[in-house]
């Protein structure tokens, strides 16, 4: 890598790889199963990530997911838990990862609406993980609740305290559905249309919080507000980057969809040019200075996240 590249690469908050377009479940609300037949994710090569290793030195963290498993190209961060077996679990806690995600919808709920997992193996492995840290009496990586809040299983919303404390689980990021690839999902919906149901919500994600601080639980909620718009983009386009299983670069996970029929956008691939050229080219500049107005910004629910902790 040469000097001048070095000094073109910013410094970032966070990369996210898509290190595998690929998947072994098929949950009912997500792009890789609905646009199955027109799906381009694939495996990203050990020669196309190394292409982006030199530059990690000035990125604080490095997300390995996308719209697909990650252990399908063995590695390991946010995971549906199924590809799992108790000999790489001790390989993941030997590789001193920080932080291992685990993507849920729902406690009984669960196994229906994400095909193809089984919530009972999930907690086998959080509890074997739990174990082997106690043995080696260290504390990573921490274990995370990536959790999907749907309508089909509110009902069961007042139970993750409780349910997730009971596992040893450091943390529980609650996030709504709000990226619908197809009209009726958006029935599974529970984002607020209006003020009112905002603040409902939104007292019920208070209480849920408080309840799980009690039982030494952090839980994390983000709730977009039905009309106004923060200061910036959760996503953080001005400091952060995706780079899905094709190599292309985009704002974020939902600009960079490895379909055919997804309207992304992207400006450039990490096959055809240094990432620091992409992300100092023109049209990814001008992108960034006025992205809350651009077409595929301008409604996106991220841009009116409130997160509560």
């Amino acid at each position: 890598m040469k000097l001048i590249e070095k000094i073109m690469m910013p410094h970032l908050d966070w990369i996210q790889i898509e290190v595998s377009g690929l998947c072994n479940a098929s949950c009912f609300y997500c792009p890789n199963t609905l646009y199955r037949k027109n799906w381009n994710g694939r495996i990203l090569t050990l020669n196309e990530f190394m292409q982006i290793v030199p530059y990690l030195k000035k990125v604080k963290l490095l997300h390995l997911q996308g719209w697909g498993e990650p252990f399908l190209n063995k590695v390991g961060t946010t995971t549906n838990g199924m590809l799992l077996k108790e000999s790489q679990i001790e390989k993941i806690i030997e590789s001193k990862i920080d932080i291992i995600a685990f993507s849920l919808a729902g406690i009984n709920k669960n196994d229906e609406l994400r095909a193809g997992t089984k919530i009972e193996k999930i907690f086998d492995i959080i509890n074997d993980l739990n174990k082997i840290k106690t043995r080696k009496k260290i504390s990573n990586p921490k274990i995370h609740i990536a959790y999907m809040l749907l309508k089909s299983n509110f009902y069961e919303f007042e139970e993750i305290p409780e349910v997730f404390h009971n596992k040893k689980i450091d943390q529980v990021v609650i996030s709504l559905l709000d990226f619908i690839p197809e009209p009726y999902i958006e029935k599974e919906s529970i984002i607020p249309k209006t003020e009112k149901d905002f603040e409902e919500l939104r007292k019920k994600a208070l209480d849920i919080i408080v309840k799980g601080k009690k039982l030494n639980l952090s839980i994390s909620f983000n709730i977009p507000h039905p009309f106004k718009k923060g200061e910036i983009c959760s996503e953080r386009p001005l400091s952060s980057l995706f780079i899905n299983s094709l190599g292309d670069v985009s704002p974020c996970v939902f600009t960079g969809i490895p379909s055919k029929i997804s309207k992304n956008l992207k400006f450039g691939n990490i096959n055809e040019t240094t990432l620091p050229k992409i992300w100092r080219n023109i049209e990814y500049r001008n992108f960034r200075k006025s992205y809350t107005t651009s077409f595929s910004c301008i409604n996106c629910t991220k841009l009116r996240i409130l997160q509560l902790s």
